[in-house]
């Protein structure tokens, strides 16, 4: 009779402990909303538009050459996942956004690259005194130049949301770890005065 109301009073005592130690206090801030994640997906489809149509400038003047099916397939990408995360915003807040992160850090360098490419390019046209070559180079060097500073901004925005999805799966774990630990700590300590 005595073990078992010393279980009962074990498990009320452990029951008490878990609802007065929740684990996610104040913990629903610190990850990102479905309004700030569909932002930044709207961002990236508007952006996408310019960039779709660089990359077809940049298909026709430089050919295969230019990696543009690398960038196509980017386009793929980042377009499936803008729209898939657009439907289901909290898919962000985990491996899609992973992605989605990596795929915005490529755009950027990929227009960069084509920048100082078709820059060079455009220089060697008017060198060699081809005025129109060197104009479409030039447009081309300008609209990557925009591509690259467009999804620079939005591949910032998109880090910062993700870098407090992980913050506040960090603080979680380290919460549900603390209360653990406590709780461990309330069940010993009842258990031995009850010896």
């Amino acid at each position: 009779m005595k073990n078992h109301a010393a279980l009962v009073l074990i498990g009320a005592f452990a029951l008490t402990s878990i609802l007065i130690c929740p684990i996610a206090k104040g913990q629903k801030d610190a990850f990102p909303e479905d309004e700030e994640i569909k932002l930044v997906m709207t961002q990236i489809e508007r952006a996408l538009v310019g960039y779709r149509a660089a990359v077809d400038l940049q298909g026709k003047l430089m050919k295969a050459e230019a990696g543009v099916e690398d960038d196509r397939k980017i386009i793929e990408g980042l377009t499936a996942l803008s729209k898939a995360i657009g439907e289901h915003p909290q898919k962000f807040n985990g491996q899609a956004g992973y992605e989605v992160v990596l795929l915005l850090d490529d755009v950027s360098r990929n227009a960069a690259l084509c920048t100082s490419e078709a820059l060079k390019r455009s220089i060697g046209a008017t060198v060699a005194h081809d005025s129109d070559e060197a104009e479409s180079y030039l447009l081309l060097s300008q609209n990557c130049t925009a591509i690259s500073e467009s999804f620079y901004t939005v591949s910032e925005n998109a880090s910062a949301l993700y870098r407090r999805y992980v913050k506040g799966e960090v603080a979680l774990a380290e919460d549900a770890f603390n209360t653990a630990v406590k709780c461990n700590e309330a069940l010993t300590k009842a258990k031995s005065s009850l010896k």
